[in-house]
């Protein structure tokens, strides 16, 4: 009860906080900016008619885990509306026109009086919330109206709040959710400690999503023109820390295609990845093949094309392990069965661990141990080979957890 109140307040009083925020922040802008709208497009949307299956992901990574469930969702349940929420601007500005959603906006600050004139209009016959979302007061609404509340690819670690010996009023919080879906044997444990049993273990249902984007048509004509059969390197999702470690391969042409995919594509902060090559390069948004085609490095300066750049790549280095809790999407070349090298950053992601133990990627921590790794993938093929198998042969066992978390849920709810 205390928790409750002191939890509400605090909300109460921050929001200002974060509305004089927005004067100086474009993205916390966007944040305020959009949850001004919610209920005119839940009604613009008809959101109180019809049965709707409530979908909540706080941003882009977690999209991604929620989508192939959408499609399963969809196909077998075609009479149920879907409405998409996100916490974070950089989730709901690129996904806000997702065509499977029948209504995408953003999640309601999670106040009382917010939770409750949501639930009370929505039509929601249930809900699930992806990995790491458990919203107090959302959970209690549901909780209230019976509303069937699932959690889906969640993780949960020793160090949570839930599980120290203060986190009795956090725990509290998990109680109101129906099931829970988690992605290892350590988070179902843990979850069993703490007297919640109502628990199965699945793989990642983002593997589902590689898997379906790696068997589509990823041909693009820039790529083959610029590979022109060629080994080919991919680093994607990339930080400054990581250009640190891979800079021997800025420094002279070689045989070997790079392509470097930053996460930021600004202007500034492509024009500051130029300027620390030691070659010139080509940028996909201005790629001329009579002058670019010979180069030896190429940075995409755009989003969205990734995913079908690592179908190129002999091997692969995803970014953002240089830097603590940063280490962005290892499934997506995992998909296409090629070794995957990251930086010294990984445990707190589930795919990275077991991609690790099941040999498809290596970790490193300095240049000298990226210099030596990248050299011996270029030259021997029997390793190369291996560690693509490895990727693949996980990639396929994983597949399919989507539709086993369907039919649970089916099974639970009686849709």
């Amino acid at each position: 009860m205390v928790f409750r109140f002191l939890y509400n307040i605090t909300l109460t009083l921050f929001y200002p906080v974060v509305q004089i925020a927005a004067l100086f922040s474009g993205k916390i802008a966007l944040f305020v900016a959009g949850r001004r709208d919610i209920f005119g497009l839940l009604k613009l949307k008809e959101v109180d008619k019809g049965t709707w299956v409530w979908f909540h992901v706080a941003s882009l990574g977690e999209f991604e885990q929620a989508r192939p469930l959408m499609e399963a969702f969809k196909k077998s349940f075609s009479n149920h509306k879907i409405l998409l929420t996100f916490f974070s601007p950089s989730g709901y500005e690129i996904q806000k026109q997702y065509d499977l959603a029948d209504c995408v906006c953003y999640l309601p600050w999670d106040t009382k009086k917010n939770v409750n004139r949501f639930l009370d209009f929505c039509n929601i016959k249930l809900a699930l919330f992806i990995k790491y979302e458990f919203w107090p007061n959302c959970f209690n609404g549901l909780s209230k109206r019976k509303i069937p509340t699932y959690s889906v690819s969640s993780i949960f670690r020793p160090e949570q709040v839930f599980f120290r010996w203060y986190g009795g009023a956090f725990r509290n919080i998990l109680l109101d959710i129906n099931h829970f879906f988690v992605q290892n044997e350590s988070s179902k444990s843990l979850l069993n400690s703490i007297g919640i049993d109502q628990v199965t273990v699945n793989a990642d249902t983002r593997v589902d999503r590689v898997y379906k984007m790696s068997r589509q048509n990823n041909k693009l004509e820039l790529m083959e023109d610029f590979t022109a059969g060629k080994k080919c390197f991919v680093a994607g999702s990339t930080w400054p820390e990581d250009h640190d470690i891979m800079e021997h391969l800025f420094k002279k042409e070689t045989q070997l295609k790079v392509v470097i995919a930053p996460h930021e594509v600004d202007h500034k902060s492509i024009e500051k990845l130029e300027k620390r090559m030691g070659v010139d390069c080509a940028k996909w948004s201005s790629y001329n093949s009579e002058k670019d085609r010979n180069k030896s490095i190429l940075i995409i300066d755009n989003i969205g094309q990734l995913g079908k750049v690592y179908s190129y790549a002999s091997f692969a280095y995803v970014g953002g392990g240089m830097k603590k809790n940063g280490l962005h999407n290892t499934l997506e070349p995992a998909a296409y069965g090629i070794p995957i090298i990251i930086g010294e950053h990984y445990n707190r992601y589930e795919e990275a661990v077991s991609l690790l133990k099941s040999g498809g990627m290596i970790s490193v921590k300095s240049a000298a141990e990226f210099k030596e790794i990248t050299h011996k993938l270029i030259n021997d093929k029997k390793l190369t080979q291996q560690m693509g198998e490895n990727n693949n042969q996980y990639i396929l066992s994983g597949k399919g957890a989507s539709q086993l978390i369907l039919k649970k849920i089916e099974s639970l709810s009686g849709l």
